[in-house]
């Protein structure tokens, strides 16, 4: 008799109401979730949840998205990082400051785009 294979636990950073509601009524049948609105709570729930993939938006009340990713970066290199934002340059900035990441999708986007940036970094 096989294992049941283990669910993806994805963490999603978002301090916006309305799209964490949307991620939670399309994932929460496919991954565990876990959901942060502040820059704090993810590093917190990093270290406590283990997730196996971040989806990270680049605008926080209490800190920079770039900032957020070095110190995620700091303690979990390895871990896969979607960047959402509403801002197309944001590419060369992390580039510049040599942050790797597994990609990013421009707000708005479409809920299945994501899912599939997802599926493809687990």
């Amino acid at each position: 008799m096989t294992q049941p294979t283990r669910r993806r636990r994805v963490l999603i950073v978002e301090d916006e109401p309305a799209l964490r509601l949307s991620y939670e009524r399309a994932f929460r049948p496919r991954y565990d979730l876990v959901f942060a609105s502040t820059g704090a709570e993810a590093l917190e729930l990093l270290e406590q949840q283990a997730p196996d993939v971040a989806v990270l938006d680049m605008r926080l009340p209490d800190t920079d998205g770039v900032e957020l990713l070095r110190r995620i970066r700091l303690s979990r290199p390895e871990l896969p990082v979607i960047i959402t934002t509403a801002y197309m340059s944001i590419e060369p900035q992390l580039k510049v400051l040599n942050l790797p990441h597994s990609g990013y999708i421009v707000k708005p986007f479409r809920l299945d785009e994501l899912g599939a940036r997802i599926d493809a970094v687990l």
